[in-house]
């Protein structure tokens, strides 16, 4: 005598079968198929009517490895593109004064993927600085600009895990 186990599961939205058949023969081993599973066809998804890809080209910031070692000034580090539009773009109406403050400068470091730069304002070194760090990997720019050793930093992408190098140039105006 066979006897035949049909179980339904509803699962998010589907319906799943389950049929299984058993035969009580004696003597014979009872040739076993693999229990079928059968989806009824439910379309939950959201269809989407933009399936444009747009390619958007990430600079390369290799080439700005070479400065290490180097000056800002004597590298033009702040007429190199993409840092001049995207660095404009970041601070806007503070793009001047952290020029200004980035006129006195130790040798750039590039470290780690990651580009720094700091200045000060001739004769005012420990209060009117600026700093800057790439993040070469993470495609994002972070600025800081100390006036009157008030400091206010800057990232894109609303980034906001500063870099260790830019922390520790905050952290001298607090002492």
């Amino acid at each position: 005598m066979k006897k035949w186990l049909i179980v339904a599961v509803l699962l998010q939205g589907s319906i799943i079968c389950i049929s299984c058949k058993n035969s009580n023969t004696k003597g014979k081993p009872a040739k076993r198929r693999p229990d079928s599973v059968v989806m009824v066809n439910t379309d939950t998804m959201i269809q989407a009517t933009d399936t444009s890809i747009i390619a958007v080209a990430m600079p390369s910031w290799t080439v700005f490895e070479r400065f290490n070692g180097k000056y800002a000034h004597d590298v033009k580090l702040f007429d190199q593109e993409p840092l001049k539009a995207r660095l404009k773009a970041l601070l806007g109406d503070q793009f001047k004064p952290f020029l200004e403050r980035h006129k006195t400068t130790p040798p750039i470091a590039v470290e780690n993927a990651q580009l720094y730069s700091e200045g000060c304002r001739p004769h005012d070194c420990s209060e009117e600085e600026s700093a800057l760090v790439i993040d070469m990997k993470k495609d994002v720019l972070y600025a800081g600009i100390a006036i009157r050793k008030q400091v206010h930093l800057f990232s894109e992408k609303g980034d906001t895990a500063y870099p260790v190098s830019l922390v520790k140039w905050k952290a001298k105006f607090n002492e």
